[in-house]
């Protein structure tokens, strides 16, 4: 638990690190056919072979990371937002995982009180029960999404699931992180 969290740690401080440089050629994001018959494929466990084409096919980039016993990747969907997929409960070589945490971080808004941070976050957890927001041991509010594969996980409903973290991380940002961030009356 402890090697996960300094994973998941370090890939956190990667996500909020200065984006690389502009490609010459932006490249076309794919628009996501809920109708594909891939979408109804049954994936077996969790790992780079199976959500990596899942991420691909919603126009998300990602960059692996974690260690072969605990895998991860670093994940900017189209919408530009970020966030670690980290995987557990996995095979010793870091195959056959079967859970899957989404989970993106924001700094830590100045000038706002823990205690008004925690209740606008209470606010958005009571609004939205997709995922759970909290702030995080270093400050920072969170957003994460949890899933299991005990018994596989259908591959068009993986690719919603992220698609619908990614637009929550846009609803977080408007409805927790900006008022935060406005100077009170």
């Amino acid at each position: 638990m402890v090697r996960r969290k300094a994973v998941l740690i370090a890939l956190a401080a990667l996500a909020g690190a200065a984006p690389a440089a502009v490609p010459a050629a932006v490249p076309i994001v794919p628009r996501f056919n809920p109708k594909a018959p891939e979408n109804t494929q049954l994936l077996p466990s969790f790992g780079f072979a199976t959500v990596e084409p899942v991420l691909a096919g919603i126009g998300a980039t990602f960059q692996r990371g974690g260690t072969p016993a605990s895998p991860a990747l670093l994940v900017t969907f189209a919408n530009g937002r970020k966030a670690i997929v980290a995987f557990g409960s996995c095979l010793p070589d870091g195959s056959g995982c079967k859970a899957l945490s989404i989970q993106s971080f924001w700094t830590k808004v100045a000038g706002a009180s823990s205690s008004r941070t925690a209740a606008e976050i209470e606010g958005f957890n009571r609004r939205y029960s997709f995922g759970k927001s909290f702030v995080a041991a270093d400050g920072r509010p969170t957003l994460q999404r949890y899933l299991t594969a005990d018994y596989g996980f259908v591959r068009g409903n993986l690719a919603v699931n992220f698609l619908v973290f990614s637009e929550q991380c846009d609803r977080f940002a408007l409805e927790v992180l900006k008022p935060l961030a406005a100077p009170r009356r």
